[in-house]
C-alpha cells in the first residue's frame, strides 16, 4: 500500500536544539569559519607584540638561545661560544670546563630550524645578523607556532565537551590569551610548550579511549608529545609517567601500543643524547653541576630541591592575588569542583577524566615541595602553566553542569572571568612577562603606572607610525573585539547572525551577558585592584623597571614638529646591554621569603627553572 503524498498541514521533523547535553542533543562544535576567526584574531595578539628587554637579561630564554645556538654555529651543546659573545647568563652548568644549559632541551631543539633560516637568510642578503631578530625568529618556531597548532586542536575538543558557545569560547580564551600560557608562549621558554605537548598527548588518546580500532598515527604523536612534557621541562617526568599509564590502560591488547612507544622514543633519546653528551650519563641532568654555587646547593636537598611540603606555596600558587593560578584567571575557579568531579567520573571517559585530574593534583603537590616554587621574576606560578589547560578542562566541566541548571548566570560568570582574566593575565603577559617578585598587585603597582607614563613594549606598531602606548590600541581592539565575540556572537557562524525581528529579540539577551560580566567582573578584579600591601618594596621594583624600560617614552615637549612625526623604532640593544657578569652597582630588590630564592640583582632575575 502506497503512503498519501505529504500536505502542506504535514508537521516539519523537530530541528535539533542549539545546546544539547549529554542525554541527546549536539554539543556546541565550533565550524571551520568560526576556528579561523578565532585562530587568526589570537595569532594577531601574539604576532603584535614582542615583549623584550636585553637588561633584564632573562636566564630562562637566554641560555636556551645560547644552545640554539651553539648547536648551529658550532654543532655542540656546549655554549661556551656564545657565551663570549653574548656575555654572561645564569641557569648554566660547569662541567669539564665547558659551560651548558641546564635546562631540559627540546625549546632548544626547536628553535634550531628557525635560528639557522634566520642566519642563512642574513648571509644571504648581505644583512648583519642581530641577535634580537633571531630571538624573535626562535619566539615563533619553538613557542607562538605550536601553540597556535595546540589551539586549532583545542578549540572543537572543547566543544565537543559543553552545549554552550559561550563557555567553549571563553574557556578557550582563557587558554590563549587570558593565562600565564599567553605570556609564556611570548618567549623562548618552555613552560607553554610542556602545557601543548601534556594536553595535545590527553586529546589524542581520549580519541583512542573505547575505539573498536586503533589509530596508529594518532598513538604515535601522543607518544611524542607525553614524552615531549619532560623533554621540554624535567620535572614534567610525572605527566609522562600518567600519561603513558593511560594509553597502557586505553589500548588492549598492549600489542597495539607500539605506535606510542616509538613516538616516545624520539623525545627520550633525544634527551639522553643531550645529558650524554653534556654531563656524561644519559640519565644525569646538569642541575647538579650549576655553576651557581647557591642554585647547586638547592638541588643537592632533596630531590633536585623537592625537600619538604610547603604550605605557604600550597596556597600561594593556587590562590595569591599578585601570582597565583586563581585570582589571575577567575575563569577557572569552578575547576576547584571539577576536579572532584572528574574524580568520581563513571563510567564514560573515566580514564581521560582521572588522568587530568591527577596531573593537576600531582603537579601542584610537586611543586608545592621545591624550594624554589616562587620561580623568580614571574607571570604567574609558572612552575603549574603545565598543568594549565588541565585546570581549564575541569572548569569547563563543572560549569557546563553549572549551564544544566543556572544558564544566564553560567554564562554571565565565564564573560566576567574572561574578562578578569584579560586584564590580570593578558596584559601583564604583553607588556612585562617577568615580574619582580616584590610587585605584588601587579596591575595597581606597576602596569597603571606604566601606561599612564607612556612606556609600551616594543611592538609591530612602530612599523606602522604608532609610538609608545598608541602602538597597543591594535591589540586592545582586537582583545576588546574577541570577547564581544563571546558575549553576542558566540553561535556565529553555526547559525545566521540575526537580523530584524530575531536582532531586537537577541539584543536584551547579550545585554544581559554583558551586564552580568561586567558586574562579576567587577567583584573578581577588586582584590587585584589594592596597591597597598607592600608598596614600599614594589615602588622601588617599580623604579628599576622603567628606568631600564626599553624603547623609552617619548616627551611630550619634543624639540620640532619632524621628530613628532618621524616614528619610533624599538632599539635594537647593542652587546653591552645584557652585561657579561651581574653589574656590581644594580640595585637589589627587596628579599623574598626564607623558603624562596633570592635574586642575585635587579638586573638579573634568577629563573633556574628545571
Amino acid at each position: 500500500m502506497s503512503l498519501p503524498p505529504p500536505t502542506a498541514s504535514a508537521p516539519s521533523p523537530p530541528r535539533p536544539a542549539l545546546r544539547p547535553n549529554v542525554g541527546g542533543v549536539r554539543p556546541a562544535i565550533p565550524s571551520l569559519r568560526r576556528r579561523r576567526a578565532l585562530l587568526a584574531a589570537v595569532a594577531f595578539c601574539l604576532l603584535w607584540p614582542f615583549p623584550y628587554q636585553p637588561q633584564v637579561n632573562n636566564p630562562n630564554e637566554n641560555v636556551r638561545l645560547y644552545m640554539t645556538a651553539a648547536i648551529v654555529e658550532d654543532g655542540t651543546y656546549a655554549i661556551d661560544g656564545p657565551w663570549q659573545r653574548w656575555g654572561w647568563v645564569n641557569d648554566a652548568a660547569l662541567k669539564d670546563g665547558h659551560h651548558y644549559s641546564v635546562k631540559a632541551p627540546l625549546t632548544s631543539l626547536l628553535g634550531v630550524p628557525g635560528y639557522a633560516a634566520y642566519r642563512a637568510l642574513c648571509a644571504a642578503s648581505g644583512h648583519g645578523f642581530d641577535r634580537t631578530g633571531a630571538l624573535w625568529v626562535v619566539r615563533l618556531t619553538a613557542s607562538i607556532l605550536p601553540f597556535l597548532a595546540f589551539l586549532w586542536a583545542l578549540l572543537p575538543w572543547l566543544g565537543r565537551r559543553t552545549q554552550s558557545p559561550v563557555l567553549r569560547d571563553a574557556t578557550w580564551l582563557s587558554v590563549a590569551l587570558g593565562s600565564l600560557l599567553y605570556g609564556y608562549a611570548l618567549l623562548f621558554v618552555s613552560h607553554t610548550l610542556a602545557a601543548v605537548c601534556a594536553f595535545g598527548a590527553l586529546m589524542l588518546l581520549s580519541s583512542q579511549a573505547g575505539a573498536p580500532a586503533v589509530d596508529r598515527r594518532r598513538l604515535f604523536f601522543a607518544g611524542i608529545l607525553a614524552a615531549g612534557v619532560t623533554a621540554a621541562e624535567y620535572p614534567g617526568i610525572v605527566v609522562s609517567i600518567l600519561l603513558t599509564g593511560l594509553a597502557a590502560y586505553s589500548v588492549r591488547p598492549w600489542q597495539r601500543l607500539l605506535p606510542f612507544v616509538a613516538g616516545a622514543a624520539i623525545p627520550t633519546l633525544a634527551v639522553m643524547h643531550f645529558q650524554w653528551r653534556a654531563f656524561g650519563s644519559p640519565i644525569r641532568p646538569g642541575h647538579l653541576y650549576l655553576e651557581n654555587a647557591s642554585f647547586r646547593a638547592i638541588h643537592h636537598q632533596g630531590v633536585f630541591g623537592a625537600d619538604a611540603f610547603h604550605a605557604d606555596a600550597a596556597y600561594g600558587l593556587l590562590f595569591d592575588p599578585g601570582y597565583g593560578l586563581f585570582p589571575l584567571t577567575p575563569i577557572w575557579l569552578p575547576a576547584l569542583l571539577g576536579l572532584v568531579w572528574l574524580l568520581r567520573r563513571r563510567p564514560a571517559g573515566t580514564a581521560i577524566a582521572r588522568t587530568a585530574a591527577l596531573v593537576v593534583l600531582l603537579t601542584w603537590l610537586e611543586t608545592a615541595m621545591l624550594s624554589n616554587w616562587r620561580g623568580g621574576w614571574t607571570i604567574g606560578p609558572r612552575y603549574l602553566a603545565t598543568i594549565a589547560p588541565f585546570v581549564a578542562f575541569a572548569a569547563l566541566d563543572a560549569m557546563e553542569r553549572g549551564f544544566a541548571r543556572l544558564p544566564r548566570f553560567t554564562e554571565a560568570f565565564a564573560i566576567g572571568g574572561l574578562a578578569t582574566a584579560l586584564l590580570a593575565s593578558g596584559l601583564p603577559s604583553a607588556l612585562y612577562p617577568h615580574l619582580p617578585e616584590a610587585i605584588v598587585r601587579p596591575l595597581p603597582q606597576l602596569f597603571w603606572p606604566m601606561l599612564a607614563q607612556g612606556y609600551a613594549t616594543p611592538n609591530a606598531g612602530s612599523h606602522l607610525d604608532l609610538d609608545g602606548v598608541a602602538g597597543l590600541v591594535p591589540l586592545a581592539l582586537v582583545a576588546l573585539g574577541l570577547l564581544i565575540a563571546v558575549i553576542g556572537v558566540a553561535s556565529w557562524p553555526q547559525l545566521p547572525m540575526p537580523t530584524g525581528r530575531k536582532l531586537r529579540m537577541a539584543g536584551p539577551l547579550w545585554s544581559r551577558r554583558g551586564l552580568g560580566g561586567a558586574m562579576i567582573a567587577a567583584f573578581l578584579l577588586a582584590p587585584l585592584l589594592d596597591g597597598q600591601p607592600g608598596e614600599a618594596a614594589a615602588a622601588d621594583a617599580r623604579r628599576w623597571v622603567l628606568g631600564h624600560f626599553l624603547p623609552r617614552p617619548q616627551p611630550a615637549d619634543a624639540t620640532s614638529e619632524a621628530q613628532k612625526r618621524r616614528p619610533s623604532r624599538p632599539p635594537t640593544p647593542s652587546r653591552s646591554a645584557t652585561p657579561a657578569s651581574p653589574p656590581p652597582t644594580a640595585p637589589t630588590l627587596p628579599t623574598t621569603p626564607a623558603r624562596q630564592r633570592p635574586m642575585p640583582t635587579a638586573a638579573t632575575p634568577s629563573s633556574e627553572s628545571p
